[in-house]
């Protein structure tokens, strides 16, 4: 398992490295091709699409990596069929909702965009099993592959219809959101296609087998609460700020979220795909609670330096990547690094509880956030305006992240001081190097000198603790099967 674990993380830090660096370069093309108000209905579409995924959610993918009939052909084509099932009744409850969510928020295009984007659910429908066998077994590499490939036609596509837009009807059209859409599609297309062409598995057959579905739906019965409960937590902030703010502004938030998302999404994926497989292998031998720490260490730190190094660099990296239209995420994307940082260390404990099988304690955690956030987004709102309620947000993130502690701590496993001890470390390096960077700025240099004096200090920071952490970590010797890698 240990070579697996390493290999599958090396992997999936690589591919999501990869993929992040085709995403943002892809979006550099697309800011400068189109115009912000896009960005906002892309990010209303994307909120609805993930809405209509995550209600649900039946927990189909978790159940074959945890399951023990995880590889049995019945198993998975009674999967893959609700998958199908499941597809097309999303696309038909896009056709209901379009109308009534284009008048809610304003925007009618919504009305035509919706069902477009939402047919990419029947094309996830019919994706492959072999995408969480591959997890399973932490058999990452063409699963990465794929993964990539999807990514790399969708932003071609992009790229291509943004530039056919312009030409055909000028910067300023409302067709240029359509260019969203079938990108989304192509990749969805792709990344369906390879999952049966390029990763090895069954021929699947529609199948309902009983014993299964009775299995498959009693474990995704919490899931489904879970992710339910997640997404009104995880995208309540863009619901209301999709409609209390002009979209031209909710556009440039939406480009701020992109950059402080990148931490929090290296590490889900690391824990979806590496570590909550491994936890629950550990969890079944009885193992997880003397390798926990050396396990999440690793996240906790990676994570920790990219949710710094945003806080402290993220206004000059916005001077340097976009235009004066969106001038604007810099600061935005202060408050959301801070945020991600919590969002780091719930996910850590998260896969530790689904491991587990504490799936309701995920849901409480998030329906703690939902209160939160319904709370304290009014209440920033009014005492602070935009900038109270991201604070708000911030609040919000960081109780969601105590319930999930407090759950790890229950199942008598560790992790609070570890988290104490790094969250410390990123709050001080973050503000070490805003520090640097705002003398620069004061000694009346350049935005890029500003930027890279608060690079210089985080980014040295960071590297002598990881420095310091693997030439420890070589020294000790692996615990139960896994890389010699464990807290301080």
């Amino acid at each position: 398992m240990a070579g697996a674990a390493v290999r599958g993380s090396v992997w999936t830090v690589a591919g999501y490295a990869s993929g992040q660096l085709v995403r943002l370069l892809g979006n550099l093309v697309l800011t400068r091709l189109l115009f912000p108000a896009v960005f906002g209905q892309m990010a209303l579409i994307a909120v609805f699409m993930q809405g209509l995924q995550m209600f649900s959610d039946v927990g189909t993918g978790p159940a074959i990596v945890q399951s023990r009939r995880g590889d049995d052909p019945a198993f998975l084509d009674t999967a893959w069929t609700i998958q199908c099932i499941r597809g097309v009744l999303l696309w038909l409850a896009s056709f209901a909702l379009a109308a009534p969510l284009a008048s809610f928020f304003g925007q009618p295009i919504l009305a035509w965009l919706i069902p477009g984007a939402g047919f990419s659910a029947v094309l996830g429908g019919l994706e492959s099993t072999s995408m969480h066998t591959a997890q399973r077994h932490l058999r990452l590499e063409r699963l990465t592959v794929v993964e990539l490939v999807s990514q790399v036609v969708g932003v071609a596509v992009a790229i291509v219809g943004a530039l056919a837009d312009l030409r055909l009807y000028g910067p300023l059209h409302q067709s240029a959101a359509w260019v969203f859409v079938v990108a989304n599609l192509a990749a969805a297309a792709t990344r369906t296609a390879l999952s049966h062409l390029a990763l090895p598995g069954i021929r699947h057959r529609f199948r309902l087998d009983r014993t299964v579905l009775g299995e498959q739906l009693a474990f995704g019965r919490w899931v489904f609460v879970s992710t339910l409960l997640t997404f009104l937590a995880g995208q309540a902030d863009r619901l209301v700020f999709g409609k209390m703010i002009p979209i031209d502004l909710f556009g440039v938030y939406g480009i701020a979220a992109t950059l402080a998302m990148l931490p929090t999404l290296a590490v889900l994926r690391v824990g979806s795909s590496v570590a909550f497989p491994t936890y629950a292998r550990l969890a079944a031998r009885g193992t997880l609670g003397t390798v926990l720490g050396q396990v999440r260490l690793p996240l906790l730190l990676g994570g920790g330096a990219i949710a710094s190094g945003l806080f402290a660099c993220g206004p000059g990296l916005i001077h340097l990547l976009y235009d004066s239209r969106y001038a604007e995420a810099g600061w935005i994307v202060r408050f959301l690094a801070a945020g991600a940082w919590f969002q780091i260390l719930e996910a850590t404990c998260g896969a530790v509880l689904l491991a587990l099988g504490r799936v309701p304690w995920m849901a409480t955690g998030s329906a703690a956030k939902l209160v939160g956030l319904v709370v304290l987004l009014p209440l920033g709102f009014h005492l602070g305006g935009f900038r109270g309620a991201l604070a708000g947000l911030v609040l919000a993130e960081a109780v969601k992240y105590l319930v999930a502690a407090t759950g790890v701590a229950l199942q008598r496993m560790p992790g609070l001081r570890l988290d104490a001890a790094v969250t410390g470390m990123v709050v001080a390096i973050a503000a070490a190097g805003s520090f640097a960077g705002s003398l620069v700025g004061a000694g009346g240099h350049s935005r890029f000198a500003e930027f890279v004096g608060a690079a210089a200090v985080s980014g040295g920071a960071w590297a002598a603790i990881l420095g310091w952490y693997f030439l420890r970590a070589r020294a000790r010797r692996p615990v139960a099967g896994l890389p010699a890698a464990t807290g301080p």
